[in-house]
Formats: structure tokens, C-alpha cells, sequence
């Protein structure tokens, strides 16, 4: 099969690459879609320190499951968890999947990915995509169930206002999601395009240098620099809460006494609900196919990068087949 092969940083399109050996407990996937993400961009910088196929957002059919799998899955269009947990361990005994402690991530850790046209994964991690939902719409599910786990995690807090720093690739997603909630939301924007895209959503677009001290109970830094969360720390009211979306390349350094005489919280984001996320595409309230700006065959992956890597792009996707 064609696959896309990172290898030291190098990526390569191989032809011949082995078809993967489904387990008892797995699904085999037909790609039909998958997006490039800021991830896949710091997997070429060394990120995870990974060596295979990249890719974890996408939409596939299932096409042959293990023999303890339920055969209705098959022809089935679906997504999965980009964590691939075991079912075993104390974590996800928690059912704190996500943290599962032998768990394989797709296309980043321990896990071949999705810039190819199959891919194995285990049945309990799928789900299945509404017939309402296009293949491009749900290419996102993934990063969009990033963005509601910020949800989960506000639930029985009592706030008012949020500012999220970054509006780009996760950014734009978790401004809708948090314009959503009823709050009065701020998004300190960069580009031009970031501001235009943000357009009819019930938010203020900011520059970095209109963000007030202490003026917000929630902030939110998904831009993946430092620079961003110490932005977010400035702008938070005593007591407030700091979501972090960002994973950060270099060591942090932070003042932390100020957050202990402010007691502030400071509280890390990652991956969230997949139902949340494909409920909200099926039912209109988010907005994805706006963020798309190129669609490429696998063979023009060269191409697809170099878009994805420009300023104000969003999101490039890979057709399979």
C-alpha cells in the first residue's frame, strides 16, 4: 500500500509498504481523509521523537474486523481515538482513557498513522460518523473533541469571561466551541485571515497589546509559544483558571510565586469527548468546512506541507484515494 514515511525528520511517499496484520481485537481501516496538523509539523522537528507514519485526524470505512469484533462495523464510515488505550490499567479502570498508562497514540507514538491507505486500530476506540456529517466535516472530529474537552473541564464552575490566546489551526475550533458556552469570550487574533474566519461568532477579536491585566476569569493559550501562556497568566483575575493547549518545545520558565499569591490554576488540556464533537457537526452548531483551504492526493504531500507550513493557512487535507 502507499503510505507516507517519516524517517529523522524526512518525509517519503513508499509504494510497497506493508498492508497492517489485524489483531483479534482490531479493525482495518480504508482512509478516505486525513489532516495535517501543527503536530505532524513537530513530528518533522523531532517532536516524540517519532519514526514511521505520521497522521491522527481523519475518516475511514472499516473493512475487515478481528474475530472478537462485532462484524456490524464493517462498511462503516468512522473515525478513532487517537489514543489507543488497553482497557487493563489503573487509568483506564478510572475510565481516564486518554491517559491510559500502555497506550499507543496514532500516527505519534507506538502507532503507525494515518497518511496511508490502511490503517489498524482497535474496535473500541471507533466511532461511527452520521450520515449528515461529510468526510471533510469530519476530518475535525478529532481536533474538535479537543476543543470540547475545555468544556469538560469548566463544568460546575462558576465564570463570566474567557480570553483564548491563538486563533489558529486548534485555536479557530476552540472559539467556536467556547462562543458556545454563553460567556463573554475575547480571542486575541494575529492575522488578518484568523479575525475574518472568526466573523459572525459571538466574540471580540483583540490584539496582544489590548489584553488587560487580571480582567478574565478563564484563559485559554492554544498557541503553542511560550509567550502565549504568559499572556493568559497576565490576564487572569485572582483565582482564575489557565487552560493549556499547548505543547510547548523548550522548558518553561514561570513565576510561580505569582500564582500562589493570586491562586491561580494552572491546568493542562489535551485530548477530549469524541460524542461532543460529532453531536455539534451533526447538528449544525460548528462551522469546520470554512477552515479548509487545500485538498491534495497523497502523491501531493510535498505540496500539502509546504501550504500548511504558510501563514494564515488553517488546514490542508489528504485524499488516500
Amino acid at each position: 500500500m502507499k503510505a507516507l514515511y517519516l524517517h529523522r525528520g524526512q518525509l517519503s511517499l513508499l509504494d510497497d509498504h506493508p498492508v497492517p496484520v489485524l489483531n483479534h481485537d482490531e479493525a482495518l481501516l480504508r482512509i478516505k481523509l486525513a489532516g495535517i496538523c501543527g503536530t505532524d509539523l513537530a513530528l518533522l522537528k523531532g517532536y516524540a521523537d517519532f519514526n514511521g507514519t505520521p497522521g491522527h485526524g481523519f475518516v475511514a470505512e472499516v473493512i475487515e474486523v478481528g474475530d472478537e469484533a462485532s462484524a456490524e462495523w464493517l462498511g462503516k464510515r468512522v473515525v478513532a481515538e487517537v489514543n489507543q488505550w488497553c482497557g487493563r490499567c489503573e487509568q483506564c479502570s478510572r475510565k481516564q482513557f486518554s491517559h491510559c498508562l500502555n497506550r499507543q497514540v496514532i500516527g505519534i507514538r507506538d502507532h503507525q498513522g494515518a497518511f496511508a491507505e490502511q490503517l489498524v486500530v482497535k474496535v473500541k476506540t471507533l466511532h461511527a460518523v452520521p450520515d449528515n456529517v461529510s468526510d471533510r466535516q469530519a476530518v475535525f472530529i478529532e481536533p474538535l473533541a479537543a476543543a470540547f474537552r475545555l468544556v469538560e473541564q469548566l463544568q460546575n464552575r462558576d465564570y463570566q469571561d474567557v480570553l483564548l490566546v491563538g486563533a489558529g489551526r486548534l485555536g479557530q475550533l476552540i472559539a467556536q466551541v467556547m462562543a458556545l458556552q454563553g460567556k463573554q469570550l475575547k480571542v486575541v487574533v494575529r492575522h488578518e485571515r484568523q479575525r475574518e474566519l472568526l466573523q459572525g461568532l459571538q466574540l471580540d477579536c483583540i490584539s496582544e497589546v489590548d489584553v488587560a491585566a487580571k480582567s478574565v476569569d478563564v484563559a485559554i493559550d492554544a498557541t503553542g509559544h511560550p509567550s502565549g501562556l504568559t499572556l493568559a497568566l497576565k490576564a487572569l483575575r485572582p483565582c482564575g483558571i489557565c487552560l493549556m493547549k499547548s505543547s510547548y518545545p523548550e522548558p518553561l520558565s514561570l513565576d510561580l510565586s505569582q500564582l500562589v499569591i493570586d491562586e491561580v490554576e494552572l491546568v493542562g488540556s489535551r485530548c477530549g469527548p469524541f460524542e461532543m464533537a460529532i453531536d455539534a457537526l451533526a447538528n449544525g452548531r460548528i462551522e469546520v468546512e470554512r477552515l479548509i483551504d487545500a485538498c491534495y492526493p497523497l502523491s501531493a504531500y510535498q505540496k500539502a506541507f509546504a501550504d500548511i507550513s504558510a501563514t494564515g493557512v488553517i488546514k490542508v487535507l489528504l485524499k488516500m484515494h
